[in-house]
């Protein structure tokens, strides 16, 4: 397991593309992609891998997704194509989205591409997926019914969607936001992966060293982190949370 630390992730890692992935041709209809991944976290018995990854054109065999994954796209686009019924969805630099687990699709791309992932590996796929399309984390609704998804009111006061779920609840996908807010120094109670969409926040670790986030920083905060959070006006998020 990976070390409890607050974790800022960057676009372009030191070393990033030095080191090819391995890949096997069976995994692509296309001809061999290269690939890079650089990992800042791995929890192994859990099943849960984040980094940033990238690749050059490919198509990928068509099969049910082996995972949950939360990607943020950094550079280039994607269109995902529904094995089931053919309809295709570009998705394109700057949006978060989820690829559920068990959905039976194909990724199609050309030209150059880079992302941040978050995945978690199930111990076998679902008999049926939670749904079956792409789902974006935003509040503009598209494709996946966001809009008709209401806030609720969070038991400390904050606001929260929720816009996806797995079928054991172990990882959990949507937006946050909130006033300006502080806390005490907390055990952080799960995994999560946080990308600031609006406003800045500050995470004061158990050292007392500040370290400051602001619009498009994404962070992960793995499980019993102590942390204490600060926020002097108003902050929305996209995030992802690992049980």
């Amino acid at each position: 397991m990976s070390e409890r630390s607050i974790i800022k992730l960057s676009q372009n890692p030191i070393g990033f593309g030095d080191t090819a992935d391995e890949l096997s041709i069976d995994m692509f209809e296309s001809a061999l992609p290269v690939q890079h991944s650089h990992s800042y976290y791995e929890d192994e018995a859990l099943g849960l891998y984040i980094g940033v990854w990238d690749t050059t054109d490919m198509i990928e065999v068509a099969a049910p997704y082996a995972c949950d994954e939360f990607m943020i796209l950094i550079e280039g686009a994607v269109e995902i194509r529904n094995n089931k019924t053919g309809q295709i969805e570009t998705i394109m630099p700057g949006e978060d989205f989820v690829i559920p687990q068990g959905y039976d699709c194909q990724w199609q791309q050309h030209g150059y591409l880079r992302k941040f992932y978050v995945i978690l590996e199930p111990k076998e796929l679902p008999i049926q997926p939670v749904c079956e399309n792409v789902v974006y984390l935003n509040d503009k609704g598209k494709n996946t019914g966001s809009n008709n998804t209401n806030w609720q009111q969070t038991s400390d006061g904050h606001r929260k969607k929720v816009l996806y779920q797995n079928n054991d609840k172990t990882f959990t996908s949507g937006l946050w936001q909130s006033d300006a807010f502080s806390t005490d120094l907390i055990s952080f109670p799960y995994n999560e992966f946080i990308h600031i969409t609006s406003g800045n926040l500050t995470c004061i670790d158990e050292k007392g060293f500040e370290h400051h986030f602001i619009s498009g920083d994404a962070i992960f905060i793995p499980q019993g982190t102590n942390c204490a959070w600060l926020v002097n006006n108003k902050v929305s998020i996209s995030f992802v949370q690992i049980k």
